[in-house]
Formats: C-alpha cells, structure tokens, sequence
C-alpha cells in the first residue's frame, strides 16, 4: 500500500498515484497548496492549540503524530461518499467513490467523529504530511470551523468537500452510488472495504450515522 507516513513525508505518494492511472489526476496548485495550510497555521497560532477533526480514516489512520485524541461533534456538515475516484480505490474503468464532508440543510444530524490534536512543536511537520495526504488534488477544502471536542467547542481544521472541483459529484443516483463502492477498487483497496471499515469503526466508538449503515445494508445486497 503505497499510502505510509514514509511516502508522505518524501512525497513519493503523489507520484505513486499519478503513475497508477496518467492524465486521471491533477494537482493542486502548489501554492494554493501552501496557501491553505499557513493559513490553518495561523489560525492555530490565534488559539494556541491545533485539532483536526476526523470523520473517516483519519480516525483509525491517522498517519501524523497525535498528542490526544477526543470525541467530537461537527454541526452541519454529513459524511456522504461524494468525490469519484478513478484512482485510490477505483480505476478509470470503475471508479470509486471518496468519502467527503458535505453542508447538510439546516436541522441535520451533527456530524460524529474524533478530534485529532498535533503538538506544538510539531505542526509545521506534521501538516505538511497531512496537506500532502488530504489535499493532493484539491478535491478537499481546509476550513476552520467550531468543533465540539470534548464536550466543548474549539476551533479545529475541518477537510470538507469542495463542491467546484471537477470531480465532485454532490447529486449521484443512490443506486449508482451502491453500484460504484460495491464494485471499485485500486491501489489503496477496495471501496467497499473502506466502507466496512469505517461502520465498523464508528460502531466500535458508538457512533450511529444512517446513511453510512444504510449504505453498509445497500452494498452488501447488491454483491452477494
């Protein structure tokens, strides 16, 4: 699996995943890039304390180094398979689907996950690892949103769904939705393992998300 700490920090996973699959990903540009990640770095410097809020892998994958870790809860915003991915966890041919965080309409159901904290000694390594991770195409926006950690609410870097990239799909017929994860799969695995390791991890931290278990139910039906 070519996604490690050690291919992140040379950088070597970027060209691992333009060389799977030539002319399906463009980066983003380096100095947005770098743009967006100084400025969650000063806005970290404002607090004094940097939280990255995890509602997928980052929760049992987070790769960068953690000082603590906390339950969080994020208004507004859902978990919702919206990005295609021709690359990763599915191919040209049959691609997959990444997990994003979309703005739900007002009322919704806060988003669970779990807060990340970095020390301050390490930041600027540590978000360098997790930009060339999260943010290698752009697909994903860092934002700076009030998290409740805790059981208390704290500013906190948020990777949400950037809905001007090319290759987000906010709107995919549920049927071809459970069609894509059911049958995707590339270099990082398949999307229905990514699936099922995440409602098992939400499960596992008590966390209940229905259009995750609804998902779960779907896939399962259509592969048999």
């Amino acid at each position: 699996m070519p996604l490690s700490r050690d291919s992140l920090r040379n950088d070597s996973f970027k060209q691992q995943m333009l060389d799977e699959a030539p002319g399906e990903m463009e980066l983003m540009d380096a100095d947005a890039f770098e743009a967006s990640r100084q400025a969650i770095l000063k806005a970290a410097e404002q607090t004094g304390e940097l939280w990255v809020f995890g509602y997928g892998s980052l929760i049992w994958n987070p790769i960068i180094e953690i000082q603590e870790t906390l339950p969080a809860k994020l208004e507004g915003y859902g978990r919702r398979f919206c990005v295609w991915a021709p690359i990763g966890r599915g191919s040209p041919d049959c691609p997959g689907l990444w997990l994003g965080l979309d703005k739900l309409d007002e009322g919704g159901k806060p988003c669970d996950g779990m807060a990340l904290r970095i020390e301050a000694g390490r930041w600027d390594e540590e978000t360098l690892i997790l930009w060339r991770r999260e943010m290698i195409s752009g697909v994903y926006r860092a934002a700076w949103l009030p998290v409740e950690i805790g059981g208390t609410l704290k500013q906190c870097c948020v990777f949400i769904s950037n809905p001007d990239h090319a290759r987000y799909a906010h709107e995919i017929d549920w049927d071809a939705k459970v069609a894509a994860i059911a049958k995707a799969k590339g270099s990082l695995g398949s999307c229905r393992e990514y699936l099922d390791t995440l409602a098992e991890r939400l499960s596992a931290a008590g966390m209940r998300d229905a259009y995750i278990e609804k998902l779960v139910t779907d896939v399962e039906a259509v592969s048999g």
